[in-house]
């Protein structure tokens, strides 16, 4: 049994891909621009300001299935695998025609099993391992609500965790390189996310309460996440793989910017404006656009290819994310809607004003 969705968690998903659509797009500038140093750096900051999805949507997972009732299990993996693994299917063998096309048989089965046929579908390989560990879960979650652990749990899990992330390093450089799409590695945004579910009321008093104080701490660690980017290399060579998830400072950066977006969340639900209503929309087909999004960025950005790289950035931004939340719109109407976006198709709708028919 499913309970009703916050709203709040819809507009989080929804800002959560359109932050993967700018990160995707940055990316791409600084992969195939020769940026000055001012413009890397610049780009390099705005990267470590949006880089709060993978975890985002991690979070949002948690929160889901803390609120759900695991019924038959071999039911709800199937229809998880229909939902989430032929998208992934349809999409990444679009990419690797698209980015590998040269690559033998065997690297295509390599990256199509690892989640490296383009650089965000690691994420899904990571993502289903939750599901398929549900019932796990599921207890857990009863067993933290029974005892009313919650605030223990995760003083503990957020111990266990930056001791992982101390020791990744280690990891990271072994033969256990894929270990960082593990479930494991994102761990604890999940058991946050559940938490938040059971408690969902002291949830968002906390975040509100804690805005005064959180944003000046996101503040400083948006400094210091920024710091240890421009010295990771040098000023004029950044690598945006200093910015990864899996280091104890991005781990408090991370959780900081959560509360923050949650609690943006919550007022922009509040003011019901526009902009909740466009995020509302583009909530019903994130996993699909998600997917798609980078098809489109290597379709358009030589199109778009302007003398100032930030602003083919953010125009790359805004184009990939139109077309990607259009053409899931499209394919929702296709025969093909279930294996490329997840959904089952929706029949055309044709409705017809009573003006109209006064007006024969």
């Amino acid at each position: 049994m499913n309970n009703r969705q916050p709203s709040e968690l819809v507009v989080m998903k929804s800002l959560a891909f359109l932050a993967v659509v700018f990160q995707s797009a940055l990316l791409y500038v600084m992969n195939h621009r020769t940026l000055r140093p001012e413009e890397a750096v610049m780009v390099g900051m705005l990267f470590n300001f949006v880089k709060f999805s993978a975890p985002v949507f991690v979070f949002l997972a948690g929160f889901h299935m803390a609120q759900q009732t695991i019924g038959h299990y071999p039911s709800y993996v199937l229809q998880k695998g229909k939902e989430l693994l032929l998208p992934y299917g349809f999409w990444a063998v679009v990419y690797l025609f698209l980015l590998a096309k040269d690559a033998g048989w065997n690297e295509w089965v390599k990256q199509f099993l690892t989640g490296d046929a383009a650089p965000h579908l690691w994420y899904v390989v990571m993502i289903f391992q939750f599901h398929v560990l549900a019932p796990l879960f599921a207890l857990f979650f009863t067993w933290l609500k029974t005892k009313e652990a919650w605030t223990k749990a995760l003083i503990s899990g957020a111990v266990v965790y930056i001791l992982f992330l101390i020791s990744f390093e280690q990891v990271s450089t072994s033969s256990l390189h894929y270990f960082d799409r593990s479930f494991f590695a994102y761990f604890f945004y999940f058991l946050l996310g559940g938490v938040a579910a059971q408690t969902l009321q002291k949830w968002r008093k906390f975040v509100l309460q804690s805005i005064p104080f959180n944003t000046f701490l996101f503040l400083a660690l948006f400094i210091f996440v920024g710091y240890e980017l421009l010295t990771f290399k040098t000023i004029f060579s950044i690598d945006l793989k200093a910015a990864t998830y899996l280091k104890p400072s991005m781990f408090f950066y991370v959780c900081s910017e959560i509360l923050l977006l949650y609690a943006l969340s919550i007022t922009i639900v509040q003011t019901k404006s526009p902009l909740y209503t466009v995020l509302r929309f583009i909530h019903r087909y994130t996993y699909g656009a998600y997917l798609g999004h980078l098809f489109f960025i290597y379709m358009f950005a030589h199109t778009l290819n302007t003398a100032a790289p930030l602003l083919q950035g953010v125009m790359l931004f805004a184009v990939t994310a139109f077309l990607s939340v259009g053409c899931c719109v499209l394919l929702h109407l296709s025969p093909v809607s279930t294996l490329a976006i997840g959904h089952e198709q929706k029949q055309w709708e044709w409705r017809v004003s009573p003006l109209m028919l006064l007006k024969k």
